[in-house]
């Protein structure tokens, strides 16, 4: 199996790369780095805004893999920045198909990931793949990154669509974020205590990918756990893990959006989501709880 990934160096695909290639599948990789290109390891230069594109791939390519994307709690957003988050989506995803369609090399399947920021957020509704979007602003990202699988569907591809909530890795995006404060015996919650939280551990998301893979239909999923929990939940479970005690002062929204303007929505937000359609398809998952997920990431090194 030929596969070609984009956003190869992100949180999800530098797990999800040699994941693969453990599988003996052919895995081809674009970066928009010159340093970071290596044709003989299958790593190879792109740029939207020049129009480059590699024209020594694998042949054929059965599998396109696209996670590239602005991080989107990366800075404030601007204008400006938030043109880059839905640019750096939905953009590279139709040049990609363009180019592949130029070289008469369409894959039999495009996977994508989405977020499930697609649905409205704060809700108290428990939403599954055929709900309707939200209005806020990552929803019209959402919105637009999905609408460009629908494109790749309409070309011939079997499109898969992997909505996203909070993925949990040890010292990196979430998780490194809610650590900052752990050495001074501190973890704050945020938004409010209640507020309920739909998450992912980074592992069973390299496995949801995979388990896709064989999918013969084109098709949405919540990429999700199967267990919600709230904040004041989180902040313990990640104590007990630890085996020591924090403080768990509440950070409310409008401090957060004083800090960091719009971007302080996230930390807010309050959704629920169904994990339900994969389990229903046989998914089997590694960390079904946050106790399984954080006793994971705090697990001594060895």
């Amino acid at each position: 199996m030929n596969i070609l990934i984009t956003g190869a160096t992100g949180m999800l695909g530098k797990r999800l790369v040699p994941m693969l290639k453990e599988e003996g599948m052919d895995v081809s990789i674009l970066t928009t780095s010159q340093i970071k290109q290596n044709v003989k390891q299958k790593v190879f230069l792109w740029d939207v805004k020049n129009g480059t594109f590699p024209e020594n791939l694998t042949q054929p390519i059965d599998i396109v893999i696209h996670l590239a994307g602005a991080n989107v709690g990366a800075r404030r957003w601007t204008s400006r920045y938030k043109k880059e988050i839905l640019e750096s989506r939905a953009e590279t995803s139709l040049f990609l198909l363009k180019k592949l369609k130029e070289q008469n090399n369409l894959p039999k399947s495009y996977i994508t990931a989405s977020g499930t920021d697609y649905y409205p957020n704060p809700s108290d509704v428990i939403f599954t793949e055929s709900d309707l979007p939200g209005k806020q602003f990552l929803s019209e990202v959402c919105i637009a990154w999905e609408a460009v699988a629908e494109t790749w569907h309409k070309a011939g591809c079997i499109a898969q669509i992997v909505r996203t909530p909070v993925v949990l890795a040890a010292g990196e995006g979430f998780m490194a974020k809610m650590m900052q404060t752990a050495h001074m015996g501190i973890i704050p919650t945020t938004g409010s205590p209640k507020n309920k939280l739909s998450w992912i551990h980074a592992e069973d998301l390299c496995r949801i990918y995979r388990f896709l893979l064989d999918k013969k239909e084109s098709g949405i999923w919540n990429a999700v756990a199967p267990h919600v929990v709230d904040m004041k939940q989180l902040v313990c479970t990640i104590d007990k893990a630890r085996g020591k005690r924090t403080l768990h002062p509440n950070v409310p929204c409008f401090m957060l959006k004083l800090m960091l303007g719009e971007l302080g929505t996230l930390a807010c937000g309050s959704q629920q989501v169904s994990a339900e359609k994969l389990l229903q398809a046989g998914f089997g998952y590694l960390y079904s709880t946050s106790e399984k997920a954080f006793n994971d990431i705090f697990k001594p090194k060895t």
